[in-house]
């Protein structure tokens, strides 16, 4: 795993509140149990640790059950700007 990625899954672990070990790349955010104010600390905080600004609102999308990015969407989406 690259180093991008394990401190994108560090960062979703923390402000989700669940174990680093917990987090795999097939687990959705919804399954985490994150809202849309946990999707903007997500993107704040990825723009922060890879020094990485977002062009677009991908990541910003309330995360229901039929919406929800798993983890390794967010990781393909922050990939596009490392």
């Amino acid at each position: 795993m690259k180093e991008e990625e394990q401190i994108i899954m560090g960062i979703i672990a923390d402000i989700m509140d669940v174990d680093d070990e917990a987090i795999t790349a097939e687990l959705t955010l919804y399954e985490l149990g994150a809202d849309e104010l946990n999707m903007v600390e997500i993107s704040m905080a990825l723009e922060r640790a890879i020094d990485i600004k977002f062009q677009d609102t991908r990541l910003l999308i309330n995360p229901g059950k039929e919406t929800s990015f798993s983890i390794r969407e967010v990781l393909n989406i922050a990939s596009e700007y490392y």
